[in-house]
């Protein structure tokens, strides 16, 4: 093999090897990208989360008396509706404020909500949207 040779081979290698590793540098510094704007959306959502329940904490209190009505008698489900509803709604609201106060720290893990459901009315505001980078069903499946 002459040294023209040779030096092409090595050149090419060189090129192929600094490709990989930019290529896959580029790739991280997306993922770094993709991962941190998805904690920017958790932490936000975290934040508007506990601004809701300080604001709606007291809801608790009609919705138990509702809830304990159905499964009981008018008097006994507004006076035990009554005392569930106010206990819920101190923690809601406690809780709302240490989600505002916390907010940008990622804690409980990854920013998941102190109470569940996180929002008090999620059966009538339905499930959280998905992010923009999760994937997608694809409509055509659905026709089958």
């Amino acid at each position: 093999m002459s040294f023209k040779t040779r030096k092409t081979i090595v050149a090419a290698t060189l090129i192929v090897v600094l490709a990989g590793i930019v290529g896959g540098a580029g790739r991280a510094q997306a993922d770094d990208f993709t991962r941190k704007r998805k904690d920017i959306s958790l932490m936000f959502r975290k934040l508007g989360r506990g601004v809701m329940n300080v604001l709606t904490g007291w809801v608790e209190v009609p919705k138990n008396i509702a809830i304990y009505w159905k499964e009981t008698d008018p008097f006994s489900g507004t006076v035990v509706g009554t005392i569930t509803g106010v206990g819920w709604a101190i923690a809601r609201t406690i809780g709302g404020v240490y989600e505002i106060v916390s907010f940008p720290f990622p804690y409980p893990d990854n920013y998941l909500p102190l109470i569940e459901p996180e929002f008090i009315l999620t059966p009538l505001w339905g499930e959280p949207l998905p992010f923009m980078t999760d994937p997608q069903p694809n409509p055509a499946d659905s026709f089958e």
